[in-house]
């Protein structure tokens, strides 16, 4: 029930048969929404009922971005859309949610690495099992991918040999074994698959140990996101998922078998999905999940009962479900003869139409529409009649506009992560959760809220006061326990934003789908709470005022013994700093930590109102203002040897040398990067991909190449993770350090840090400087002469800036295109990064994040929006500081620069 274009779904309309997809092709917006119209403009999700009396595959479906590559390169390959070896039928995504309607058996989700272990001793014992076959150990989600990878790629003679062997020895004790155990399954599936007689052995056997077994009872549901190995074994569910038909195989079928692709598609992370019950809602039970195309709920009909149902703004999709072929449903939507059919049967209802429904036997109904339009209350979701902004992750936590951030949305967000850490495992009833903030006005009231939902959710909060963001996950990696930072960066005072840390660092990517579905199962319950229960006024603050227990000192002092344990004593004696104090909130912490560390340090700059000091973007103002405190300095106190600070949350540096005339010389995050990198004799190198590629000349003529990422710290943290080396670290483009590993230096050790961090890469560079008897300064001359540059413009729509970055993303899964393969493309960005401008022709475009583009005079420039702020980027490198400041200059120029240029040729060319 649905309308992809491979096999939509028939209705009738005026007595006439045709496809709903061509009827909602001649008007989508009455038939759609008008919402659901412009953003999908296509009905976005399939309805199906899935009966299944055998095992059926088993598969993975792609996520947006892998789908729309991967469909583009096999349309570039000019497969036909119908070839069996084709992998991908359109470009989209297709999680899915299924609800059962008889017991259904399912394997969904990597089993942790023990038990996959001790599964698998059935298959290694004998002398079947390969010795070369890769060991399973703690090496996380690789450990299980290499394992499984290896196995895919047997010869069939192997795989008959240890499934043979695996099976007599099951069938020997057949009767010890039912449906609610994976061996029980081991049996099924191979008699079901094995061909030739039983001769030849189907390899997807070998995933049975290895995933999750889930027993769905009727009227229980799973969410499977993108990525997620699974196959349906035995029973019935109702099944809705997004407008996709883009399955990939693992096995369990005569169909293709693409492995390479598998291996891209699927995350070996442990933990399989989650057994959801309906929420009740008046008659009706809710399923909630992450995805915005769908949502689905569900209630009983009663016999000779009239059910009447009005839709909301978008399509519907109504199913009946009756117990047998005879049961008669008559269907009234206001025509003069309604409609009577005879056993289970769908209605497509379009936006706000009402139709009954009458059955005469007991009767089930399924309800699918476009989002959490789901909901009986139908649209989006309000609370007391209005509707809040809900924040949303970017690279770096959640983040949105002061006046968003309300007790209600910050509680709703903070309890819905810590439900999150309950089904992972990694919080209960009693844990200790940290919590902290910056400087901003408006934190300690979000704090206040945090705090509130830690209570409420049965954990202890533990309040640290304000400190660096680093501190805080120090603090809680060490203590193993789970951190809520209250932060909003660099980003201007009206602004401020969460961020979460499980109780072994930073939440990662993969973590985000099952934070908003935690999320968004409580934002419904308080919603919903009557106005007499609730504990929040109309405007979503709290009626009572939520407190914070006394600060703790601990976090403090145990991030600051950090440092102290590492560097010798005294190992800055000598050096004279300006600390540039400003709203920073390690502003104290850290001249305490310089102090003790030898240093004569100037305190300078404090300020009682909020200052946005992004490091990536230090503007001419800003490095006036370093010159004056350093020019008072010097006047009062003598040379001084550099002018130091941090962002808002003390998480990027800001780092600057001081020439022989007294000038500040400011050192972008990247360079200052591969100082630190060198200090700590590090062996593995992880950075995002809008690094200076001073560090690919730097450290490939030491035989040593990076790994680049996407930006943000969740890229950089998973690109460590899976990265070898004794001395493994990463940092980005603003400056902030990351440690992926425990380091050992000339005797003293540095534990790891996967997280942005200000103070190491300062105290690194001038403890470096002092080895070397040299000027900081120095230091940045001695490396490869490229210069960079960051700058940005505010009040860049978000949606003009993703589909600019799309316009100029060509249709392939290559990270970076050259030559005759730029076609276009060339010709279309040589319209705004012209030669008049200085720009060269183009040599080549990197796609790993946003568009990066190398031009044949060495000069880059790297467009992207901000991950959660209505903001576009230029990052810029070139052979003189002076062209990479022009270069940003001419891009951020208002109201006529590069980017507005951009932005007015992707509006016409979007409305065109």
């Amino acid at each position: 029930m649905g309308a992809h274009p491979e096999l939509p779904a028939t209705a009738t309309l005026n007595n006439e048969t045709k496809s709903l997809r061509d009827i909602i092709a001649a008007a989508p917006t009455a038939l759609l929404g008008k919402q659901c119209a412009e953003t999908y403009g296509e009905l976005p999700f399939l309805f199906k009922v899935l009966c299944a009396g055998k095992p059926l595959s088993i598969q993975v479906h792609p996520d947006k971005q892998q789908a729309a590559t991967g469909f583009a390169r096999e349309n570039a390959a000019d497969i036909p859309i119908d070839a069996p070896h084709r992998n991908y039928k359109d470009d989209n995504h297709k999680c899915e949610m299924s609800v059962a309607v008889t017991d259904m058996y399912l394997v969904a989700g990597f089993r942790p690495i023990a038990e996959i272990a001790q599964n698998l001793k059935l298959f290694t014992s004998g002398s079947t099992w390969p010795d070369n076959l890769p060991p399973l150990n703690d090496g996380g989600a690789d450990t299980i991918r290499n394992l499984f990878a290896a196995l895919l790629a047997l010869p069939q003679g192997t795989v008959n040999a240890i499934i043979d062997n695996v099976v007599a020895r099951l069938a020997a004790d057949r009767d010890l074994y039912n449906v609610d155990d994976w061996q029980y399954w081991v049996l099924e599936t191979d008699a079901e698959f094995a061909q030739d007689g039983g001769e030849t052995r189907d390899r997807g056997v070998f995933a049975i140990p290895f995933l999750q077994l889930i027993h769905l009872k009727p009227l229980q549901g799973v969410y499977l996101p993108a990525g997620t190995l699974h196959a349906y074994l035995h029973g019935n569910v109702i099944e809705l998922m997004a407008n996709s038909n883009n399955v990939l195989r693992s096995g369990l079928t005569p169909k293709h078998i693409d492995v390479d692709e598998l291996l891209n598609i699927v995350d070996f992370a442990a933990g399989g999905p989650k057994v959801i019950d309906g929420r009740k809602h008046g008659n009706a039970w809710l399923f909630d999940t992450p995805a915005d195309e769908f949502g689905l709920s569900y209630q009983p009909l009663t016999a000779n009962s009239e059910y009447t149902h009005t839709s909301g703004d978008n399509a519907e999709i109504l199913l009946i479900l009756t117990p047998d072929a005879n049961t008669e449903v008559t269907v009234n939507n206001g025509s003069p003869a309604p409609e009577t059919r005879h056993g289970s049967t769908s209605v497509f209802v379009p936006p706000e139409t009402a139709c009954a429904i009458h059955t005469d036997t007991d009767a089930t109904l399924f309800r699918a529409a476009t989002g959490h339009a789901a909901t009986p209350t139908a649209g989006a979701a309000t609370f007391r009649g209005s509707q809040p902004t809900t924040l949303k992750f970017g690279t770096s936590g959640l983040r949105g506009l002061i006046t968003d951030i309300t007790d209600l949305e910050a509680y709703i967000n903070a309890r819905g992560f810590l439900r999150y850490l309950r089904e992972i495992g990694d919080a209960q009833t009693g844990t200790t959760v940290s919590v902290s903030g910056d400087m901003r006005p408006s934190t300690e009231r979000i704090i206040a809220a945090v705090a509130q939902a830690i209570r409420n959710e049965e954990m202890q909060v533990q309040y640290l006061g304000r400190l660096p963001t680093p501190a805080l996950t120090f603090h809680g990696i060490h203590h193993s326990q789970p951190s809520v930072m209250v932060t909003g960066s660099h980003i201007p005072y009206d602004r401020n934003g969460i961020k979460f840390n499980k109780s072994t660092g930073e939440v990662l990517k993969s973590d985000e789908a099952g934070i908003l579905a935690a999320v968004a199962a409580v934002r419904r319950e308080e919603y919903e709470c009557t106005d007499g229960l609730s504990k929040f006024d109309d405007d979503g603050a709290f009626r009572e005022t939520a407190d914070l227990p006394a600060a703790n000192g601990s976090g403090a002092m145990l991030y600051t013994q950090r440092y102290l344990d590492f560097l010798p004593s005294q190992c800055l004696s000598g050096r004279r700093i300006v600390f540039y104090q400003h709203s920073a909130v390690g502003r104290d912490l850290i001249v305490e930590l310089l102090r003790a560390l030898g240093a004569d340090v100037i305190a300078m700059g404090r300020s009682e109102e909020f200052v946005a000091i992004d490091t990536e973007d230090i503007t001419d103002d800003r490095l006036q203002t370093l010159q004056e405190l350093a020019d008072e300095a010097a006047r009062e106190h003598g040379a001084i040897d550099a002018v130091i600070s941090t962002d808002g949350d003390s998480d990027r540096p800001l780092m600057t040398g001081i020439d022989e005339k007294g000038k500040v010389c400011f050192c972008g995050g990247d360079i200052l990067g591969v100082v630190v990198a060198d200090y700590l004799r590090a062996d593995s190198i992880t950075i995002p991909i809008s690094a200076n590629d001073l560090v690919d000349l730097h450290f490939t003529a030491r035989g040593l190449q990076p790994l680049k990422t996407q930006i943000g710290s969740p890229y950089v943290i998973a690109g460590m993770d899976a990265a070898e080396g004794d001395a493994k670290v990463g940092w980005e483009a603003n400056g902030g350090f990351l440690t992926g590993s425990r380091i050992q230096r000339d005797g003293l050790f540095l534990d790891a840090l996967p997280t942005r961090d200000a103070v190491l890469p300062l105290v690194a560079t001038l403890h470096a400087a002092v080895e070397a008897e040299v000027p900081v300064i120095d230091l940045f001359r001695r490396l490869p002469p490229r210069c960079s540059k960051a700058g940005l413009i505010d009040n860049f729509d978000t949606a003009v800036s993703k589909a600019l970055i799309a316009r100029l993303t060509p249709n392939t899964d290559a990270e970076e295109i050259a030559g005759s393969e730029l076609g276009n493309l060339s010709e279309t960005l040589g319209r705004f990064f012209t030669a008049d401008r200085g720009f060269a022709a183009i040599d080549r475009i990197n796609f790993i994040d946003g568009v990066r583009v190398f031009f044949c005079n060495g000069d880059i420039a790297h467009l992207r929006p901000s991950g959660n702020a209505p903001q576009l980027r230029l990052y810029a490198c070139a052979d003189t500081q002076d062209r990479a400041d022009a270069m940003v200059s001419m891009a951020i120029a208002e109201p006529d620069g590069i980017l507005r240029e951009l932005e007015t040729w992707i509006r016409s060319e979007t409305a065109g």
